[in-house]
């Protein structure tokens, strides 16, 4: 028990890092991916947080399966390095027995992820695809920049050369009114207030000393002129406002096990085709995945801690970088795969699953080495020849060799 809890210790730190850094990473992606679509929509700080929040939940699932392989990689590969699995070794403790505890942790961490994933995730991916076509369909907000004009009102456009944006004050004021079809008025006032009531989705304007220009209905090339002193105008400013949506269609990735299982069962009692095949195919492929990328947890500890063993380099950034490669050939499978069983080339077991035996297999074989050998085959070669290739003196030898070819 000394040992499990001393190598479980271990994982701890490089576990958290491991998901803060992919979560930062995903966070950082998804921003950018949003940023013209939030920009200028005069979004509240609580709705921007409420929907990077919700989607935190399917970053969550991908993060703790990579963190697990980072964990892994860097606690094994920390003590091999400082030579304490040498000393286990020397003690009569085998590398499966190292390895045991964490596997009996990643079984419970892998369940947790699953539950996670099918009661939890479908609803926070519902609500964030909700907010996401309520921030689509929000107008961006009314902003009037001084000596610009402003395109933001349908059928409006405002100018003014001087703005006062704590008071709502504007000089020198131009209006372009064209809500009536084929009429286009201007307005135009020495100055001014402006102010947006969002309950009545309206802006008003008070201005002073102005003068009202507006083609006249029943003479051709003529208009009307008024002059006023001060004026009120309301001016209709629909879809400025936030509107929560409550009610949309579910996508397949917004459904738990449960529901996609039923669905399932229903479409086979309609008569075969193959749009009705291809509708049962994703919705299984959906299915699998619910229970692979959790199983991915166990299955990056059959890589990840024979490889430390074997590859004695501690450090976060060596096992970030070999985390990275295992994890985009998983990704890349997974992906081709559900491509793949969703164009009925393959079943969805198969496409969903295929990465995970793949890369329990290759788990497997580290094990096999690290119950036979000390460090992975070749890597004294490999190491030998990088030091050779980049040092000064290697450098050396090759012009020498260059030469004399």
């Amino acid at each position: 028990m000394i040992l499990a809890r001393y190598i479980l210790r271990e994982h701890i730190a490089p576990f958290f890092f491991g998901i803060f850094l992919i979560v930062f990473i995903f966070t950082m992606n998804l921003l950018f991916q949003m940023l013209g679509k939030l920009a200028g929509k005069g979004l509240a700080l609580s709705v921007v947080l409420e929907f990077f929040a919700l989607n935190l939940a399917w970053i969550l699932a991908l993060a703790v399966p990579m963190a697990v392989l980072i964990a892994t990689l860097s606690a094994y590969g920390r003590l091999s390095a400082d030579g304490e699995i040498t000393a286990l070794r020397a003690s009569g403790v085998s590398p499966w027995q190292m390895i045991l505890p964490t596997l009996a942790v990643s079984v419970v961490v892998a369940v947790g992820v699953l539950l996670f994933s099918n009661y939890l995730l479908p609803d926070m991916n519902h609500r964030a695809k909700l907010l996401r076509i309520d921030i689509s369909r929000k107008k961006p907000t009314l902003n009037i920049e001084p000596g610009t004009y402003a395109f933001d009102i349908p059928h409006y456009v405002l100018h003014a050369e001087r703005v006062d944006q704590h008071t709502g004050g504007i000089e020198e004021v131009a209006i372009y009114d064209e809500h009536v079809p084929g009429v286009r008025s201007t307005i135009i006032a020495r100055h001014g207030r402006i102010r947006f009531e969002p309950r009545e989705e309206v802006i008003y304007l008070t201005l002073d000393d102005g003068e009202i220009h507006r083609p006249t209905s029943h003479i051709p090339g003529d208009y009307e002129w008024t002059h006023f002193d001060s004026a009120l105008f309301r001016v209709p400013a629909p879809g400025m406002v936030l509107r929560r949506g409550t009610s949309a269609a579910k996508g397949d990735r917004e459904k738990s096990v449960k529901v996609m299982l039923s669905e399932v069962r229903r479409l086979k009692q309609q008569p075969p085709g193959r749009r009705i095949q291809r509708r049962i195919d994703g919705l299984m492929v959906e299915v699998h995945k619910k229970f692979s990328i959790p199983a991915a947890c166990i299955v990056f500890i059959l890589i990840g801690a024979p490889l430390g063993i074997l590859a004695h380099k501690g450090g976060l950034g060596v096992a970030g970088a070999v985390s990275l490669i295992f994890f985009t050939v998983y990704w890349a499978f997974l992906v081709n795969g559900e491509d793949l069983a969703e164009r009925g080339f393959i079943s969805p077991a198969v496409a969903m699953w295929s990465p995970n035996v793949l890369l329990a297999l290759i788990g497997v074989w580290f094990l096999w080495l690290a119950r036979r050998r000390t460090s992975l085959p070749g890597i004294g070669w490999i190491s030998e020849r990088l030091v050779r290739w980049f040092s000064p003196a290697g450098a050396v030898d090759r012009t020498k060799t260059g030469d004399q070819k």
